[in-house]
């Protein structure tokens, strides 16, 4: 007996590609961080590397649970260069944003497909994004702030505890 259709399996297993891409996105970020010296700030985005590896565990574990195939896409190489602190957070905004959509996306098409296992799922996925989104905005509220002077950085980095 199948619990989850071809096609939102797939989806799902394209998901957890989304958050590894995620996460190596924000593993690159911390790098690009550190090496400008700004270790507090790459460590923001150190957690943030270990929540999404967390997340794509979570859709690992809908599709192991629900006993379906699993396969990981092809995930894309970092290698995107950030002249500015505000081109940095837009981008890591702009990723929150774009997880959300997706998620959203498998709920309704959960709901579509009347999967309330997996509708249920994604609700609560949904739900994590709200603190998602709260990081992201304040993040990019400090980098506007510093206004891409990379020495106002140096002062928000040494701030942080």
């Amino acid at each position: 007996m199948n619990l989850i259709s071809d096609t939102l399996r797939t989806a799902i297993c394209q998901q957890i590609a989304h958050e590894i891409q995620n996460a190596n996105i924000y593993f690159y970020m911390c790098g690009f961080l550190k090496n400008k010296g700004l270790d507090n700030l790459a460590a923001h985005f150190e957690k943030q590397r270990v929540e999404e590896h967390e997340h794509s565990k979570e859709f690992f574990n809908l599709l192991t649970d629900l006993n379906a195939d699993i396969y990981i896409p092809e995930i894309d190489e970092v290698n995107t260069p950030f002249p500015t602190i505000s081109l940095l957070a837009k981008t890591y905004l702009e990723r929150e944003v774009l997880t959300t959509t997706s998620i959203k996306e498998l709920k309704n098409l959960a709901i579509t497909e009347d999967n309330p296992v997996v509708e249920q799922k994604m609700r609560e996925m949904i739900s994590k994004q709200q603190a998602e989104y709260e990081e992201a905005n304040t993040f990019m509220d400090n980098a506007l702030l510093c206004a891409d002077d990379w020495w106002k950085c140096k002062v928000w980095n040494d701030s942080i505890r």
